[in-house]
């Protein structure tokens, strides 16, 4: 824990005086992360801990992902990611343990449009499979959603919202000892935000996401919002190396009358990409 405050600390201090619109001085293939239309080919690996100061437990997650190009002009991505998670356990009779925790494919599309105020829009397919853990509510998920781009006041400033249904298929967790039907149906609002700090693409994104998903039965209707606030950063001149910290709180009504704050959900991650 004291690496990653220090890590923390060191991003943090990067330059934050000048406000500047990485589209109008970066070169048009410039990867630029801050962008969620600008799709790039994309190796990353993310070190993390989960449940600060109670737990403390390890998350490892690699991803990878290639772009490319339709002929009527559409771009597109196709991406892979494994995740990994520690579990230390505070019950005497339930050992610590690493496990495999999920596996998420994702195909996403972009299309420019003629609308000023929204020059991109995209459409994504998501699928997420948690059965490798005996600890999730759902085996597995799939998403279907869209997303605009919404240019603003601030040259600086992009957002990027996003509504997606979601139908899963729940776990013998879920079933057997919460309650639940068989299937969950929900939906997911994401309202994604980057804001430049410097012309070469440092830049912070505040990203607050909320899902309601019905597991049905005894389980009912949980509502989850979770609160990224990220700082991005290139490594290198020519922006193929980029560094990123990621902060985020979980709040949900699981049990409760109103959202309430997850402790143990609390998480800061640390990301090494190559943009290929």
């Amino acid at each position: 824990m004291a690496l990653a405050k220090k890590l923390s600390l060191l991003a943090l201090l990067l330059p934050l005086s000048t406000y500047v619109s990485a589209e109008d001085t970066a070169e048009e293939n410039a990867p630029d992360p801050g962008d969620h239309t600008k799709v790039s080919s994309v190796i990353s690996a993310t070190y993390g801990v989960q449940s600060l100061g109670e737990d403390d437990n390890s998350w490892l997650q690699l991803t990878g992902q290639m772009s490319g190009a339709k002929e009527n002009g559409n771009l597109f991505l196709g991406s892979l990611a494994l995740t990994g998670q520690e579990f230390n356990s505070s019950v005497p009779a339930l050992d610590d343990s690493f496990e495999v925790t999920q596996l998420r494919a994702r195909y996403f599309e972009v299309k420019r449009t003629e609308w000023e105020n929204a020059p991109m829009l995209g459409v994504s397919l998501d699928y997420i499979e948690n059965s490798f853990s005996d600890r999730a509510t759902q085996d597995r998920l799939f998403a279907v959603g869209g997303l605009i781009r919404m240019n603003t006041p601030f040259k600086n400033w992009l957002s990027f919202p996003i509504i997606a249904a979601a139908v899963g298929q729940n776990s013998d967790l879920a079933e057997n000892l919460l309650g639940a039907d068989s299937m969950s149906y929900g939906v997911q609002f994401n309202f994604l935000n980057s804001v430049y700090l410097h012309e070469n693409g440092t830049h912070i994104q505040l990203n607050p996401q909320f899902a309601s998903i019905d597991f049905g039965g005894d389980m009912g209707t949980i509502n989850q919002l979770q609160m990224d606030t990220v700082l991005q950063f290139p490594l290198n001149s020519n922006r193929r190396h980029w560094g990123k910290v990621t902060y985020t709180e979980f709040f949900s009504d699981a049990g409760e009358s109103s959202l309430k704050h997850n402790d143990k959900g609390t998480e800061l991650k640390f990301t090494y990409s190559y943009y290929l």
